[in-house]
């Protein structure tokens, strides 16, 4: 796996024995930082990547855990966001009439030697977040609830 910029997640795939391969890769806050949303204060997501190679296919098991800090909708203070992700992903590499990538497929020129799951794991992380990421109740930066409540029209 190359790691040069260690913003990408590309997987060799020629000359890849038939079998299992794990691969397990750490994302900082630098993998996010290459996007013009910066979202995220820090970030620590472990992702592990269960690849099983066939003859004619690819099977993937991606699974992301960790956390992201962000800040709160409510009060704008640091909130730690927890993420949790697991897809099986299938890559081909021979298209059928009308078939597309998706979620679940991948679809390789079969002349390809590597599998670039940079974005699809990008993506991935912020389609596990909530849609709003508010600390609990009492957990709120008490100076910034005060002034929600002043400026609040019952």
């Amino acid at each position: 796996m190359k790691k040069e910029d260690q913003t990408a997640i590309i997987i060799p795939i020629k000359g890849l024995a038939l079998g299992v391969h794990t691969y397990r890769i750490t994302l900082e806050q630098h993998f996010f930082d290459r996007s013009e949303n910066q979202e995220f204060k820090e970030a620590h997501i472990e992702a592990a990547i269960v690849l099983e190679r066939d003859t004619s296919w690819i099977r993937l098991d991606i699974t992301l855990n960790g956390s992201v800090l962000r800040s709160c909708d409510r009060c704008l203070g640091d909130i730690a966001v927890p993420i949790e992700y697991h897809a099986p992903v299938l890559v081909k590499f021979t298209r059928m009439h009308g078939e597309e990538d998706s979620d679940e497929l991948i679809i390789l020129e079969p002349t390809a030697t590597e599998i670039d799951l940079t974005q699809y794991v990008y993506d991935s992380v912020y389609v596990s977040l909530p849609l709003q990421s508010i600390h609990p109740s009492g957990y709120c930066d008490p100076i910034m609830e005060q002034k929600i409540s002043e400026l609040t029209v019952n």
